[in-house]
């Protein structure tokens, strides 16, 4: 019985459907939207997105750069993110390369300390440029 109401009311909804459209890549090296599988058309299939049913093809292929766009520019975020990262972790082993040579309390030659001093200071502002956590 309760399959029956399911049906029913999945029948009876028509909600919006889905359509899967594809972006294609000719052996030449041109990339064109189409709405049948690439290998029709001899060529890759580059991307496939899926984008409302019942709206013009315009619109369509509108719809599938823009949601390409957004995740690729999350992709581009989450890249950046990545490499300040490393900038930072980077940028916090050398500070303690540096203080290391200090911290023994060794003499170290003034041909030494004045570039340290120089590039502490560098190294601060970058840290500080690039939001690093120092702690």
């Amino acid at each position: 019985m309760k399959d029956i109401v399911i049906a029913a009311l999945l029948a009876a909804s028509g909600g919006a459907h889905a359509a899967t459209i594809y972006l294609c890549k000719a052996y030449n090296g041109s990339t064109f939207w189409a709405n049948t599988h690439c290998n029709q058309h001899n060529a890759f299939i580059e991307r496939i997105d899926t984008v409302p049913d019942g709206m013009p093809w315009d619109r369509q292929v509108e719809q599938a750069q823009q949601a390409f766009g957004d995740r690729s520019r999350q992709v581009s975020t989450d890249d950046g993110e990545k490499q300040r990262e490393h900038r930072c972790r980077t940028l916090i082993a050398e500070r303690n390369k540096i203080e290391s040579r200090y911290t023994n309390w060794q003499w170290q030659p003034p041909e030494v300390i004045s570039p340290d001093q120089q590039r502490m200071r560098a190294l601060r502002g970058e840290l500080s440029a690039n939001r690093c956590s120092t702690q």
